[in-house]
């Protein structure tokens, strides 16, 4: 009897619970989706995912812009359950957000448990103090003088590709050959990570580091399938500690990663004598606050794995992406080539770390870098939550309005800000060719609008972030990319192969081409290389 009424009474907490849960979730769809509705937008076209799936599944360059053309650069969009979600493309509310109040401003809660759950504490899942403490501790990785150096680690592998591509030319006994350069410049990238991060060499390696990266990165995350999991899993966050094949991967990972750290720690696999560094493990046996606390080695394999993920794929798609401009615009290629062979001319040996990092030695390298990361960023937007209520001041009126310049924001509202397709190449302030690859507007006197000095960002672009957020490997991303691209160019010719690509938001946050009308060979940027 005392069983049967300990059962009953557990039963009727349980359905209490879930009720008083259903009820909260509800609640919070109504509250969510009533948002925002003085603010213009498209239409949803599907309520449990509202425009998220649209925009995912959309080739790079239809969405965002043409939105913002529409509607204006404060405007509302519809996410999983109609949420109504911020989108903004105004520089001073972008300021705002990003900077001057970022605090009120954190990253996707989801997002950045799952992380924690599946690799552990980094810079990439946590927010406030704990953020600003491993964000000082990581700085010394990514100064001007670190950088300098493992840039001798940068030309090697960059010489290295070049020997490949060559070997690869000349076994065809063509002039040139057509391949895909997207696999072959993430190996590059990767290593270069690995080999100045933790002292390792990935793909030299038997490891399965490159492999797991691939499986994680290109895991499906584009369907309604993945957005109505992330709705049960903003309700229900323990689900992300059941067994999936995603936790498989990342604790596989997580182990390899440690058994080469251990190797480096233990002094058997120290890598400056073969050219490689162990920037962030080196962190372990130094102090790195003010009361002397040194990072765990938990939090250092943590660190690594995020900055494998930023790092690597994201700057080979980047260098794909110019050398497939660059051949695209075959006068461009001429004149960066010639500006290079020059300098090697005239001081009798190839520019080093110093020559390409200055503004005035190689002007159109740095031209063509700077267009490079302002049109062509691997990120499609940044996104963040109020923690508090807040007024986001604007720019530019809301359309529609009566001159309205402030948005109005409840807290727990989610705000994107479109990078790519937004203030990056709006035309309202870069001029009406601001979607355009052209190198030139850096150089011509008088070239950039005024409006570019509304961007705040360093480079008046949002491609690594803003505020105490940026991104703090942009001076290694941007070296590894001056060395590759300059290599490159010297020792190859490379010509547009006639098929069309589009580019698409795929995997994790980047960029990536397919052939039109081949989507389903996966990616591919297939290029005619020839020898100069």
């Amino acid at each position: 009897m005392v069983v049967s009424l300990k059962l009953a009474t557990l039963v009727e907490l349980l359905t209490a619970t879930c009720a008083l849960a259903a009820t909260r979730f509800f609640f919070r769809i109504i509250q969510r989706t009533r948002r925002l509705r003085s603010l213009p937008g498209p239409p949803p076209p599907q309520f449990y995912v509202g425009n998220l799936v649209d925009l995912q599944l959309a080739k790079v360059g239809t969405r965002y812009n043409v939105w913002t053309s529409i509607y204006g650069r404060a405007y509302r969009i519809h996410g999983l359950l109609s949420e109504a979600i911020l989108v903004l493309s105004d520089p001073k509310g972008i300021n705002h957000v990003l900077s001057a109040n970022s605090p009120n401003y954190t990253r996707d809660e989801v997002s950045r448990n799952a992380l924690e759950i599946m690799f552990g504490k980094s810079l990439f899942s946590v927010e406030g103090e704990e953020h600003r403490r491993m964000r000082k501790s990581l700085a010394g990785v990514f100064t001007p003088q670190s950088v300098q150096e493992i840039s001798p680690t940068l030309f090697d592998l960059a010489y290295r590709l070049k020997d490949t591509w060559e070997e690869k030319i000349l076994q065809t006994g063509s002039s040139g050959t057509v391949f895909s350069i997207c696999s072959s410049l993430h190996i590059l990238t990767l290593d270069a990570i690995s080999m100045t991060t933790f002292g390792h060499n990935c793909s030299a390696s038997s490891g399965e580091i490159p492999a797991l990266l691939d499986k994680i990165s290109n895991a499906p995350r584009r369907g309604a399938a993945f957005m109505i999991a992330k709705i049960v899993v903003s309700f229900c966050p323990f689900i992300v500690r059941l067994p999936s094949p995603m936790k498989h991967w990342a604790r596989r990972l997580k182990t390899e990663l440690g058994r080469v750290a251990e190797e480096v720690w233990s002094g058997g696999a120290k890598g400056e004598a073969a050219g490689m560094h162990s920037k962030v493990l080196d962190l372990i046996d130094k102090s790195n606050s003010d009361d002397g606390e040194a990072i765990s080695r938990e939090e250092a394999i943590a660190q690594i794995i995020g900055i494998l993920f930023a790092g690597s794929e994201s700057t080979a798609n980047v260098i794909s992406e110019c050398l497939y401009e660059l051949a695209r615009n075959p006068d461009m290629q001429k004149k960066l080539r010639a500006e290079l062979l020059d300098f090697e001319q005239t001081n009798g040996r190839a520019p080093g770390y110093d020559d390409l990092m200055s503004a005035t030695a190689l002007p159109y390298l740095d031209a063509v870098l700077r267009e490079l990361n302002r049109t062509k960023p691997v990120l499609m937007a940044i996104t963040r939550a109020a923690a508090q209520d807040d007024v986001i001041p604007l720019e530019y009126p809301i359309a529609g309005t009566d001159g309205v310049r402030a948005v109005h924001v409840k807290a727990g509202q989610t705000v994107y800000i479109p990078v790519r397709d937004g203030v990056n190449v709006d035309p309202l302030i870069w001029g009406a060719d601001g979607a355009a690859f052209r190198p030139e507007r850096w150089l011509d006197a008088g070239a950039l609008p005024d409006d570019v000095q509304k961007v705040r960002a360093q480079g008046h672009v949002l491609t690594f972030g803003d505020g105490p957020k940026a991104c703090l490997g942009r001076l290694f991303a941007i070296a590894e990319m001056k060395i590759v691209i300059s290599v490159l160019i010297r020792h190859f010719i490379f010509e547009d192969e006639g098929r069309t690509l589009d580019f698409y938001h795929l995997g994790g946050n980047t960029v990536k081409p397919k052939i039109r009308g081949s989507e389903e060979e996966g990616v591919q940027l297939p290029l005619r290389v020839s020898i100069v």
